[in-house]
């Protein structure tokens, strides 16, 4: 029998994933910024990939740093309504948005790159 999918296997559950998005909201308070994460009642889905050492090599020249923290990466479907700062939870774990970056600038599809964090929910 022929894999529709070529030489890949799937599982069941391997690929979309419901995130729940926490925006990140800055007011000021007595002159000092004061950051706090508001739940919104929207869910985003994606595809969750780790990010292997190649990627986070090309992405270095983007932050301009030597070494990064960029753990995962997320494809979804049309623009992703994302910010830096933001937080995307999936279950046990949490990510912080690093960048959103719409592919090709059409619109039709984004990438989103986050790093886990373990300190937050």
């Amino acid at each position: 029998m022929m894999n529709p999918f070529g030489a890949m296997y799937l599982r069941p559950g391997n690929l979309w994933k419901s995130f729940r998005v926490k925006k990140l909201h800055v007011k000021m308070e007595k002159g000092y910024p004061v950051e706090k994460y508001e739940d919104e009642s929207r869910t985003m889905l994606g595809i969750l990939a780790e990010a292997d050492s190649n990627l986070s090599d090309r992405m270095k020249h983007r932050w301009d740093q030597d070494q990064h923290s960029l753990t995962h990466t997320v494809i979804v479907r049309g623009r992703a309504d994302l910010k830096k700062g933001d937080l995307l939870i999936l279950e046990e774990r949490a990510f912080l948005v690093l960048l959103a970056d719409d592919i090709g600038s059409l619109g039709t599809t984004g990438l989103v790159y986050l790093e886990e964090r373990n300190d937050v929910k």
